[in-house]
């Protein structure tokens, strides 16, 4: 039992909204609210850079940031 909670922990470490709060509090504590994506990645330990391009995305998409660059991202 004890390794399946070490297991739903390990999932809840990785979750892609955990990630999202991350994400976000780096962006918040960014200097001008601009944000270097591969800083970032390296920051949040990211080991697939897609993962911070979905969470990018959708937070575009509602308009909350804005792509200065393919890297670069900013709060609206």
């Amino acid at each position: 039992m004890n390794n399946n909670m070490d297991n739903l922990q390990s999932r809840f470490e990785k979750s892609l909204g955990l990630l999202t709060s991350r994400f976000v509090y780096l962006l918040q504590h960014s200097p001008d609210g601009i944000l270097d994506l591969k800083a970032a990645a390296k920051a949040l330990e990211v080991k697939q850079k897609r993962r911070i391009y979905d969470i990018t995305n959708v937070l575009e998409g509602i308009g909350l940031i804005e792509k200065k660059t393919q890297n670069i991202v900013q709060w609206r």
